[in-house]
């Protein structure tokens, strides 16, 4: 792996006596040693894996004012605090050290004004990986375990639970200056509370929401089918033809990579002059590239639905083959019942 630490800072941050979060801040960078290089190539590759990401651009306040309507009330605006810290960063205004401290004097206020309670080790980490320079901010949680002694003892152990990346957020440097209209080069996690988090979020790096990566699945989906329908592929062909789009998907997503909208054209069978490609260029505002979002990808291989107390799953090409459904009576008829839901059934008969 090609992960090439530049700075490194931990910090601390912890429940007062006010019941109030507070930071310990350090002083002195951390040496880029063998523990330190495992833990950022290990963090890399969970974030990298981790779905359900939010994706934003830093705001312009100019811009937005300029935007409103004669009369239109201005909202609350992003406060650029942090993008003029990053800037000074990288000009080499502002060392690491006090741009961490001062990033998380700031990530304190914000966590009290969004009134969240999170504690742990707090890591900043600029770096580059295969090219792409990046900043990663990251709130690590400490786990209390057991552990056996040489001589056959139990002694009791702290460490960080890195599997678990509840607040996180990264920057790719390298796209921000390179590509500045680019709506994406922030990427955040949502984490367990959902909008709440991704608030934070936002006015902690004065950003603004840019792509949904879930929006950009669906609208995937929606252009597979469309594309089966322009070529009136038979059910037997549709199935076969979302499962290499589905098989493409999955194993980007497993890689943590991105789905590449050429890329996966150039895998799928074309018809004459119009490819897979060719088609979605036409109207359909999917980017070049986004990330999977398995729970929808779902969508191209099965038919999922629940609500009432039932829940259902089954793949498509059971569809008229052993499961009917009747859009007169609203009722599906299976044909086959699965071994271990017929032996339920029959033992409450």
């Amino acid at each position: 792996m090609s992960l090439d630490i530049d700075k490194i800072i931990l910090h601390s941050l912890r429940q007062g006596g006010d019941g109030q979060p507070h930071a310990d801040t350090r002083s002195q960078l951390l040496p880029a040693d063998e523990a330190v290089q495992g833990l950022m190539a290990e963090l890399h590759r969970i974030y990298n894996g981790k779905g359900g990401k939010g994706f934003g651009f830093f705001a312009d306040p100019e811009a937005a004012v300029a935007e409103l309507a004669d009369g239109e009330e201005a909202p609350k605006q992003p406060s650029p605090q942090f993008r003029i810290a990053l800037e000074k960063l990288l000009d080499e205004q502002l060392e690491f050290v006090p741009f961490s401290v001062e990033m998380t004097q700031l990530l304190v206020r914000q966590l009290v004004e969004h009134a969240l309670d999170e504690q742990g080790v707090l890591l900043f980490a600029k770096y580059n990986y295969v090219g792409v320079d990046y900043l990663m901010i990251a709130l690590l949680e400490g786990k209390e375990s057991v552990t056996v002694s040489e001589a056959l003892e139990l002694r009791h152990i702290q460490y960080l639970d890195i599997g678990k990346l509840n607040l996180v957020a990264r920057i790719d440097l390298t796209e921000w200056k390179t590509q500045p209209d680019s709506r994406r080069y922030i990427t955040f996690s949502k984490g367990r509370i959902g909008r709440k988090l991704g608030d934070f979020f936002m006015d902690l790096l004065g950003a603004r929401e840019g792509m949904d990566a879930k929006v950009q699945n669906k609208g995937l989906l929606q252009a597979v089918e469309d594309y089966c329908d322009s070529r009136q592929l038979e059910p037997t062909e549709r199935n076969d033809y979302k499962k290499q789009v589905f098989k493409y998907c999955s194993e980007q997503a497993s890689a943590g990579e991105e789905i590449e909208i050429k890329e996966l054209s150039a895998e799928l069978p074309g018809d004459g002059d119009l490819d897979f490609y060719s088609f979605i260029g036409r109207e359909y505002e999917l980017e070049e590239r986004f990330p999977a979002d398995r729970s929808t990808l779902r969508g191209l291989t099965k038919f999922v639905g629940s609500g009432g107390g039932l829940t259902l799953s089954f793949e498509q090409k059971l569809l008229n083959c052993r499961v009917f459904y009747d859009p007169q009576t609203d009722t599906l008829t299976i044909k086959g019942v699965p071994p271990n839901l017929k032996d339920q059934l029959l033992r409450q008969s």
